[in-house]
């Protein structure tokens, strides 16, 4: 039974401006028209219909679209270009995380309170990676932390079940050694932005050392603006 554009918009769920713009665009017209003109859609049309909302869903473009509608391609030939919109759509998506992760990056290095100008975010649109670099350096710093941990414990619980000081007093020198050097390596690969003026420094290690900290940031002065604040870690 032959449909008119209101009824086969409603059919669809879309709206009855959208339905002539596809016909207006030749991408699917209607095959039948009544007495008084009136454009009438045949059940095939409709699921041509149907099959072109789909494809635009999959972000094809409405040329891409009808050129599969009028052309004699194959079902393997949609699979190709599918193929080709999904490693379109998963580049989409890297590039707008790596811009979602470089935002929220610049933003946690402004403070509210900052009266210096706009221009000083050019000095944070490089380091957004480098802060990515120090994040993946913790990571795998905080992996290692924690087995040394666990052997940290299991020598004392050793000791408790054997009451016996051996376990702790071998163990002991060599979790030394490890809090030594894991220290003196986690100094020399960080640096800190400071949110008032946006600028990297490098604390005296005195400084850094007795500072307070969270997972991401340490309490510092900075050097160029002289303004003390919890200053975000990145990769030197």
């Amino acid at each position: 039974m032959n449909k008119t554009t209101g009824e086969v918009a409603s059919l669809c769920n879309v709206t009855v401006r959208t339905v002539q713009y596809y016909d207006k665009k030749g991408v699917i017209s209607p095959s039948n028209t009544s007495e008084n003109n009136r454009r009438l859609y045949t059940e095939e049309d409709i699921n041509q219909l149907r099959l072109v909302l789909t494809l635009k869903d999959m972000n094809f473009s409405l040329k891409e679209i009808k050129e599969l509608l009028n052309s004699n391609h194959s079902i393997n030939t949609l699979n190709i270009l599918l193929s080709e919109k999904l490693l379109d759509l998963e580049n989409g998506i890297q590039q707008q995380t790596e811009q979602v992760e470089q935002i929220k990056f610049i933003r946690e290095n402004i403070s509210k309170e900052s009266e210096y100008p706009v221009s000083n975010v050019l000095n944070l649109k490089n380091k957004s990676k480098k802060h990515q670099e120090m994040k993946t350096f913790r990571r795998n710093f905080m992996g290692i932390s924690l087995i040394v941990g666990a052997f940290q414990y299991s020598s004392i619980i050793t000791s408790i079940m054997k009451k016996k000081w051996q376990p702790i007093i071998t163990a002991y020198p060599f979790i030394f050694i490890y809090a030594a050097i894991a220290t003196k390596k986690y100094y020399s690969v960080v640096s800190y932005l400071c949110p008032n003026c946006q600028q990297e420094f490098k604390p005296l290690f005195s400084e850094w050392f007795k500072s307070n900290h969270t997972y991401q940031t340490r309490k510092l002065e900075c050097p160029h603006c002289g303004v003390e604040s919890y200053c975000i870690e990145t990769h030197v």
